[in-house]
């Protein structure tokens, strides 16, 4: 049956995770997915990970945000192995109100497989038996360059940003972004209509090139984007011009699956 491959908690959002803004900020919405992979893949007889892979990193993440919510709200996060690769895979997450129902937030995570010299690893085919089809959302692929002039943001990376893997969580990278966006936007850095790039984000994709640490050179480029009206995209550079990251933002209310819009 389907309900025994989907994975279930129940969190309550605090006042402490609730951005300036007063809602729960994208990067925190990464955190509460993060959570159920990472006890997931520790110990899950819905979802055995342990059993067809070994080792894990993010490659590339996708959140929509349908509503906004803020704290002592009641919040149901599922999970789901959404498709098998040769060395990925995808789990699909989403967010729902407790109370009513309704659906908050979607997110996908395409996660590669590593052995434990950290090189991809082939993905056991018995991972199939647990692949779920429903809907979710797709992720896009990120690419281009930063144009001539984009508005550019340095970033200290605090031994705090790093995980137990050594390395800058992912989530905090959401948080670059954000901090990025809001800085140029407050700077005039998207041009005469920056004012309307400070707007909550309703959408946000993550790709990660290369890993960073705690020592690295860091700085963020950020510029509108041609992929489509009312988009952001973004670059996280180290100090040698590798690209650890892409980030695309957009800021159109999106429409729920239910058909209801944006309540804001």
């Amino acid at each position: 049956m389907m309900e025994d491959r989907i994975e279930r908690i129940r969190i309550t959002t605090r006042g402490y995770e609730v951005s300036p803004r007063g809602f729960i900020a994208p990067a925190q919405f990464l955190r509460y997915v993060e959570h159920i992979r990472w006890r997931t893949i520790a110990h899950s007889d819905k979802i055995p990970a342990r059993e067809f892979m070994r080792i894990g990193v993010i490659r590339a993440q996708k959140l929509d945000v349908f509503e906004d919510v803020s704290f002592d709200v009641e919040l149901e996060i599922t999970m789901w192995l959404s498709r098998i690769g040769k060395t990925s895979l995808d789990f699909s997450h989403e967010v729902l109100r407790v109370s009513d129902g309704a659906l908050i937030a979607r997110s996908s995570a395409t996660v590669v497989t590593l052995d434990s010299n950290r090189r991809p690893a082939a993905i056991e085919p018995s991972a199939q038996n647990y692949v779920l089809a429903r809907p979710g959302t797709v992720i896009e692929r990120l690419d281009g360059a930063a144009p001539a002039g984009a508005f550019e943001h340095p970033i200290v990376v605090r031994p705090s940003d790093e995980d137990m893997q050594g390395h800058v969580n992912h989530a905090r990278y959401a948080d670059f972004v954000e901090d990025t966006r809001l800085l140029c936007a407050r700077a005039g850095g998207y041009g005469a209509s920056s004012g309307d790039f400070e707007v909550p984000a309703r959408s946000l994709t993550l790709s990660y090139d290369e890993e960073a640490r705690v020592g690295d050179p860091f700085r963020a480029y950020t510029y509108p984007s041609t992929a489509a009206p009312g988009t952001i995209d973004f670059l996280l550079v180290k100090g040698d011009g590798r690209i650890t990251t892409r980030a695309r933002v957009g800021l159109f209310p999106i429409v729920r699956p239910d058909g209801e819009g944006d309540p804001r």
